[in-house]
């Protein structure tokens, strides 16, 4: 017969937790941050049980294995779960890796203010043609049109190299698009423009309508596939 002095859970301040393995390390942590946050985690932690009926997660022996996911990752994604202020973007000093790390596993995981801490931090803090690729790599729509711009109003051309890394195909009509906005600035202005002055001129032009037209994205806010605007 259970005793009636038997303590009872506080409804604010007992904490459930939940045990990860990831590279063959344990994280136990905090369950509920999981649960409320991540869409993932939501459906997925309720349903989990081992093959003897024993629930994955409640113990060392018995945790829940993250196939797949890097340890470093990981441990970026909880610098900002657990320690966020209570704006949006938590006071860290991360780097742009590793809020590349965030925006990664939040967007896989579904955890919406997470991943905009990391969209917050990497506007400010990643280069355009790191954007451009994070916006067809992680879907983050607001990095795409403003990055394109500052690459085609900057004053040296694109390389090689970056067209590699953002795609040729991206590379090739981002070369267009400063090609052909110059070359009518020039125009308009009634003189000749050598093809090495082409880009010292195009810093002051709006590029907006040129780049939606290129890269075939509606007017107003992009809102389409990425892959599909390739």
């Amino acid at each position: 017969m259970a005793s009636s002095n038997a303590p009872s859970r506080h409804l604010s301040f007992y904490v459930y937790t939940v045990t990860f393995s990831v590279e063959n390390c344990l994280f136990r942590l905090p369950r509920e941050p999981f649960q409320q946050e991540s869409g993932f985690f939501c459906h997925k932690l309720p349903s989990l049980q081992g093959e003897d009926g024993d629930v994955e997660g409640l113990s060392d022996e018995k945790p829940i294995r993250l196939d797949g996911v890097k340890k470093s990752d990981f441990e970026q994604l909880l610098k900002v779960l657990f320690h966020r202020t209570l704006t949006s973007s938590p006071d860290l000093l991360l780097s742009t890796d590793q809020w590349t790390s965030v925006l990664k596993l939040s967007t896989e995981w579904n955890f919406q203010r997470p991943r905009q801490a990391a969209v917050d931090a990497l506007t400010r803090e990643a280069s355009a043609v790191d954007r451009v690729v994070l916006s067809q790599r992680y879907r983050v729509e607001e990095f795409f049109l403003p990055a394109l711009k500052e690459l085609v109003q900057r004053s040296d051309l694109i390389t090689v190299e970056e067209a590699v890394q953002m795609g040729l195909d991206i590379g090739f009509k981002l070369a267009c698009v400063r090609e052909k906005v110059a070359v009518r600035k020039a125009k308009h202005m009634g003189t000749p423009v050598p093809r090495k002055k082409a880009a010292s001129r195009v810093q002051d032009v709006d590029f907006s309508d040129e780049i939606r037209t290129a890269f075939g994205l509606p007017v107003g806010p992009f809102l389409g596939r990425l892959d599909d605007s390739f």
